[in-house]
């Protein structure tokens, strides 16, 4: 159960978002096709921090509310990632605190061991009150999780009123001390110990540059139509290895399996099929192959994960997987920010992008950018 307090100003005060393992504060201002975007990533359990994080820089990086959010571990509440931006606060009842103030884009981190957290937006809330919040969307600057946190605005659950505690003893009428006795030297008390210092606030740094598929939501634009023609041209001539002898060749959407509709041959024993990534190395195709800047393991199950050099970012965290299909390549394009330049021997280039799928021969190249390039081949 989440807590919050009442705004003073709810008008002009931040959105709070609290879904089955997220909680969210963005500042106010945004728009309402944005707030339920965010409410729909983090009502749905499928969601991890990536998702919710991918529709707040669904307008671009430079865009970006301030915002906290946090995820707790399905099945460990006790572990949480948050990321942070901007004015924004994340805080928890061992008194570490993440900001977001000097990052670029937000500031992101893992916490362990936590029995209270506190999200905040700005300075600490003059709001009343400790309203409950279960699942749902309400105005305020701050959110509350378990534990209350040292310091914050909102109070413990009902039931943990101020009244039940014992009222403050009050201050003893001042004495005047007694005349000190002298002690022996070797009878002096031990100097008592130094206090323990304060537990250190966790530093503001940059985003951490983990090969993670998050990484893909800092992908530059590049307009890679220039070089090839987009598979979802209406007036794409499909060239002749795509056709077959019926000649009903429909035009190639997300869910075409662009290539012969029947299944190819199995390859002949003689034959061994690679995938020649420069720079890099060459991979088998004895099972699916996901190539980009940092494809999350847990997202392709069974595919071997080729992580690739994008120093301009030109490519995305997970850009294309393949597959061996008989004595041709499968390609699927990941829903990649700038697609790929398929090169057939015989062809001209193509742009896979949007999803789109395509079926080809040995010998063809894919552009993935960056200078980043694959060719699928067999070897005798």
């Amino acid at each position: 159960m989440f807590r919050y307090p009442t705004p003073q100003d709810p008008a002009h005060s931040g959105y709070a978002i609290a879904g089955d393992r997220f909680a969210l504060l963005v500042a106010a201002g945004i728009d309402e096709r944005l707030l339920a975007g965010l409410w729909d990533a983090a009502a749905d359990p499928a969601s991890l921090l990536e998702d919710v994080l991918s529709v707040l820089v669904a307008e671009g990086i430079h865009t970006l509310p301030d915002f906290a959010l946090a995820e707790f571990a399905p099945g460990s509440p006790a572990r949480v990632r948050v990321a942070v931006r901007g004015a924004a606060t994340a805080e928890d009842g061992a008194g570490r605190a993440v900001e977001g103030r000097d990052a670029r884009t937000w500031t992101e981190t893992s916490l362990d061991d936590v029995d209270g957290l506190r999200l905040r937006l700005g300075d600490p809330s003059e709001g009343a009150g400790a309203l409950p919040l279960g699942l749902g969307v309400v105005r305020t600057n701050e959110l509350a999780w378990g534990k209350p946190v040292a310091g914050a605005a909102v109070t413990a659950a009902a039931g943990e009123a101020a009244d039940a505690a014992p009222a403050a003893a009050p201050p003893a009428e001042p004495t005047t001390p007694p005349t000190p006795t002298p002690v022996p030297p070797q009878a002096q008390p031990a100097a008592p110990a130094p206090a323990a210092p304060p537990l250190p606030r966790i530093p503001t740094v940059a985003p951490a540059a983990s090969l993670d598929e998050s990484d893909v939501l800092e992908t530059l634009f590049i307009d890679r139509s220039l070089f090839a023609r987009p598979i979802d041209d209406e007036k794409l001539e499909l060239p002749a290895f795509l056709t077959d002898e019926t000649g009903d060749i429909e035009l190639p959407d997300e869910r075409t399996l662009l290539g012969g509709r029947r299944a190819s041959a199995a390859p002949t024993p003689s034959a061994t099929y690679v995938l020649r990534v420069h720079p890099g190395r060459d991979l088998p195709l004895d099972r699916p192959v996901v190539l980009g800047r940092g494809p999350r393991p847990a997202r392709h199950p069974g595919a071997r994960i080729e992580v690739v050099p994008s120093p301009a970012k030109e490519i995305s965290g997970a850009h294309l997987e393949v597959r061996l299909d008989g004595d041709h390549l499968v390609a699927h394009d990941l829903d990649s920010t700038n697609g790929t330049i398929v090169r057939p021997r015989e062809s001209d280039p193509l742009l896979l992008r949007g999803g789109a799928t395509l079926r080809v021969p040995a010998d063809t190249l894919f552009d993935l950018g960056d200078g980043v390039t694959a060719r699928f081949q067999i070897e005798s």
